[in-house]
Protein backbone atom coordinates (compact mmCIF):
# COMPACT_ATOMS: atom_id res chain seq x y z
CA UNK A 1 0.00 0.00 0.00
CA UNK A 2 2.66 2.52 0.89
CA UNK A 3 4.45 1.82 -2.67
CA UNK A 4 0.83 2.54 -4.46
CA UNK A 5 0.59 5.65 -2.07
CA UNK A 6 3.99 6.39 -2.76
CA UNK A 7 3.55 6.36 -6.86
CA UNK A 8 0.52 8.56 -7.08
CA UNK A 9 2.07 11.07 -4.87
CA UNK A 10 4.82 11.06 -7.10
CA UNK A 11 2.20 11.10 -10.25
CA UNK A 12 0.52 14.36 -8.99
CA UNK A 13 3.97 16.04 -7.80
CA UNK A 14 5.08 15.52 -11.27
CA UNK A 15 1.48 16.74 -13.00
CA UNK A 16 2.02 19.87 -10.75
CA UNK A 17 5.49 20.38 -11.42
CA UNK A 18 4.46 20.27 -15.61
CA UNK A 19 1.16 22.84 -14.82
CA UNK A 20 3.19 25.35 -13.05
CA UNK A 21 6.58 25.64 -15.82
CA UNK A 22 3.50 25.63 -18.12
CA UNK A 23 1.80 28.58 -16.67
CA UNK A 24 5.20 30.39 -16.11
CA UNK A 25 6.41 29.80 -19.65
CA UNK A 26 4.41 32.78 -20.98
CA UNK A 27 4.38 36.40 -19.57
CA UNK A 28 2.75 39.87 -20.74
CA UNK A 29 3.88 42.93 -18.77
CA UNK A 30 3.77 46.51 -19.24
CA UNK A 31 7.41 48.07 -19.79
CA UNK A 32 7.12 50.40 -16.78
CA UNK A 33 6.97 47.34 -14.61
CA UNK A 34 9.36 44.86 -16.32
CA UNK A 35 12.39 47.32 -16.36
CA UNK A 36 12.54 48.07 -13.01
CA UNK A 37 11.94 44.82 -11.51
CA UNK A 38 13.40 43.05 -14.56
CA UNK A 39 15.78 41.10 -12.11
CA UNK A 40 12.59 39.69 -10.03
CA UNK A 41 11.10 38.42 -13.35
CA UNK A 42 14.40 36.46 -14.33
CA UNK A 43 14.33 34.32 -10.95
CA UNK A 44 10.29 33.76 -11.35
CA UNK A 45 10.00 33.02 -14.58
CA UNK A 46 13.53 30.93 -15.48
CA UNK A 47 11.43 28.99 -17.97
CA UNK A 48 9.84 31.92 -19.86
CA UNK A 49 9.27 30.96 -23.82
CA UNK A 50 6.92 33.63 -24.16
CA UNK A 51 6.81 37.50 -23.63
CA UNK A 52 5.06 40.19 -24.76
CA UNK A 53 6.16 43.43 -23.66
CA UNK A 54 3.05 46.30 -23.12
CA UNK A 55 3.33 50.43 -23.65
CA UNK A 56 2.24 51.80 -20.40
CA UNK A 57 -0.12 53.88 -22.00
CA UNK A 58 -2.50 53.99 -25.27
CA UNK A 59 -1.04 54.49 -28.80
CA UNK A 60 -3.17 56.61 -31.19
CA UNK A 61 -3.03 55.07 -34.81
CA UNK A 62 -3.98 57.47 -37.53
CA UNK A 63 -5.05 56.53 -40.35
CA UNK A 64 -2.93 55.28 -43.36
CA UNK A 65 0.72 53.74 -42.58
CA UNK A 66 2.22 56.79 -40.42
CA UNK A 67 3.80 56.93 -36.86
CA UNK A 68 1.37 56.68 -34.44
CA UNK A 69 0.56 60.62 -32.94
CA UNK A 70 2.07 59.84 -29.98
CA UNK A 71 4.49 56.75 -29.95
CA UNK A 72 6.59 55.16 -27.61
CA UNK A 73 10.07 54.47 -28.29
CA UNK A 74 11.22 51.87 -25.91
CA UNK A 75 15.41 50.16 -25.69
CA UNK A 76 15.26 46.71 -25.08
CA UNK A 77 17.28 45.61 -21.68
CA UNK A 78 20.62 44.45 -22.73
CA UNK A 79 20.12 41.65 -20.33
CA UNK A 80 17.22 40.11 -22.22
CA UNK A 81 19.07 36.95 -22.99
CA UNK A 82 19.12 36.35 -19.27
CA UNK A 83 15.69 34.18 -20.75
CA UNK A 84 18.00 31.32 -21.18
CA UNK A 85 14.60 29.50 -23.17
CA UNK A 86 13.46 32.75 -24.42
CA UNK A 87 11.53 32.01 -28.17
CA UNK A 88 8.82 34.32 -29.43
CA UNK A 89 9.24 38.30 -28.10
CA UNK A 90 6.71 40.61 -28.93
CA UNK A 91 7.19 44.39 -28.45
CA UNK A 92 3.27 45.80 -28.56
CA UNK A 93 3.39 49.41 -29.78
CA UNK A 94 6.43 50.22 -28.40
CA UNK A 95 8.84 51.68 -30.98
CA UNK A 96 12.41 50.39 -31.43
CA UNK A 97 15.55 52.43 -32.51
CA UNK A 98 17.94 49.65 -32.47
CA UNK A 99 18.41 46.03 -30.25
CA UNK A 100 20.26 45.17 -27.79
CA UNK A 101 23.72 42.89 -29.05
CA UNK A 102 22.68 40.55 -26.87
CA UNK A 103 19.60 39.82 -29.12
CA UNK A 104 22.10 37.70 -30.87
CA UNK A 105 22.41 35.32 -28.05
CA UNK A 106 18.72 34.32 -27.53
CA UNK A 107 17.24 31.33 -29.13
CA UNK A 108 14.26 33.51 -30.77
CA UNK A 109 12.15 31.92 -32.95
CA UNK A 110 9.40 34.37 -33.65
CA UNK A 111 9.72 38.24 -33.30
CA UNK A 112 7.31 41.23 -33.31
CA UNK A 113 8.82 44.89 -32.79
CA UNK A 114 7.58 47.73 -34.06
CA UNK A 115 10.35 49.46 -36.17
CA UNK A 116 9.79 52.85 -37.18
CA UNK A 117 11.21 55.54 -39.71
CA UNK A 118 14.24 56.13 -36.97
CA UNK A 119 14.93 52.69 -36.67
CA UNK A 120 18.83 52.07 -37.67
CA UNK A 121 17.86 49.14 -40.11
CA UNK A 122 21.30 48.49 -40.44
CA UNK A 123 22.54 47.51 -37.63
CA UNK A 124 19.17 46.19 -36.38
CA UNK A 125 19.67 43.71 -39.87
CA UNK A 126 23.30 42.94 -38.63
CA UNK A 127 21.70 41.54 -35.08
CA UNK A 128 18.82 39.63 -36.93
CA UNK A 129 21.18 37.79 -38.95
CA UNK A 130 23.34 36.71 -35.88
CA UNK A 131 19.98 35.19 -34.61
CA UNK A 132 20.16 31.78 -35.63
CA UNK A 133 16.80 30.12 -34.50
CA UNK A 134 14.81 32.99 -35.96
CA UNK A 135 12.24 32.05 -38.27
CA UNK A 136 9.26 34.71 -38.32
CA UNK A 137 9.02 38.30 -37.96
CA UNK A 138 5.41 39.69 -37.52
CA UNK A 139 5.71 43.34 -39.16
CA UNK A 140 2.45 44.61 -37.63
CA UNK A 141 2.56 48.27 -36.21
CA UNK A 142 5.21 48.85 -38.60
CA UNK A 143 6.21 51.73 -40.32
CA UNK A 144 8.83 51.90 -42.94
CA UNK A 145 9.32 52.65 -46.39
CA UNK A 146 9.04 50.33 -49.03
CA UNK A 147 12.17 50.10 -49.67
CA UNK A 148 13.55 49.37 -46.22
CA UNK A 149 10.86 46.59 -45.93
CA UNK A 150 12.34 45.14 -49.07
CA UNK A 151 15.79 45.42 -47.34
CA UNK A 152 14.39 43.70 -44.20
CA UNK A 153 13.59 40.80 -46.04
CA UNK A 154 16.26 40.92 -48.79
CA UNK A 155 18.85 40.68 -45.75
CA UNK A 156 16.92 37.56 -43.99
CA UNK A 157 15.70 34.93 -46.82
CA UNK A 158 15.65 32.30 -44.22
CA UNK A 159 12.56 34.31 -42.26
CA UNK A 160 9.30 34.19 -42.81
CA UNK A 161 7.39 37.59 -42.69
CA UNK A 162 4.01 37.99 -41.64
CA UNK A 163 1.22 41.11 -40.81
CA UNK A 164 -1.05 38.89 -38.30
CA UNK A 165 -2.92 42.33 -38.29
CA UNK A 166 -3.55 41.41 -42.14
CA UNK A 167 -5.10 38.45 -40.89
CA UNK A 168 -8.12 40.22 -39.11
CA UNK A 169 -11.23 41.39 -40.89
CA UNK A 170 -13.30 43.91 -39.73
CA UNK A 171 -15.36 44.33 -42.46
CA UNK A 172 -17.77 41.55 -41.23
CA UNK A 173 -21.29 42.61 -39.58
CA UNK A 174 -21.53 41.75 -35.85
CA UNK A 175 -24.45 39.88 -35.29
CA UNK A 176 -26.90 40.90 -32.57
Amino acid sequence: MKTFSLIISLFFLSYYNVMSQSIDKNLGVVVTDFDPNFSDYVKKYSQLEGLILLNPGQTIFPPGDVMPINPYYYKLTERINAFKKLKHLRLQSLYVLDLPNSITKCKLETLAIPFCPDSNMESIVAKLKKCRYLKEIDLVNVVLSDDKIAFLKKSLPHVKFVNLMDDLSFDDEIEN
